[in-house]
């Protein structure tokens, strides 16, 4: 029987892929589990058409990380953070917070794209990593006491 992956199948499949599997296998594990659905016209063309939006949405995350490093290479965000005498944080810096105040610089990015080498808790310049697939760019972003 051939079944659409709607879901990763170790030694079967990755999502979205059309595979033969045997009938019982089909119906008594991968279709009750909703890992799998049957491989019919509508549902093939239904997946087509799905792949071809997220290829799309690929394509414009690339370009919109390549315009993020392109503006934030040279760029210093700043970001405003409640803090002790010692320079010592309250909390540790968030990705919504530097997408927040990227934001005002004029670079949307996504929280899911933002990488701290270790937890930012201290008054000063860091290093922040951008990471899409296998795409990695460094930013500076500089913390200061509100």
């Amino acid at each position: 029987m051939k079944v659409i992956l709607l879901q990763d199948v170790a030694k079967i499949g990755r999502r979205s892929q059309i595979v033969e599997v045997p009938d019982g296998y089909a119906r008594n594990q991968l279709i009750p589990k909703r890992l799998a659905e049957p491989a019919s016209a509508a549902n093939t063309k239904r997946i087509e058409k799905m792949q071809a939006d997220v290829m799309a949405s690929i394509e414009t995350n690339k370009q919109n990380f390549k315009k993020a490093i392109d503006t934030l290479k040279d760029a210093l965000i700043k970001i405003e953070v409640d803090a002790n005498e010692k320079g010592h944080t309250f909390k540790a810096v968030s990705a919504d917070e530097v997408v927040v105040s990227a934001q005002k610089a004029g670079v949307n990015l996504d929280a899911k794209m933002i990488n701290f080498q270790s937890p930012i808790k201290e008054v000063g310049k860091h290093t922040v990593t951008l990471v899409l697939d296998q795409s990695k760019a460094d930013f500076k972003i500089e913390v200061v006491k509100k």
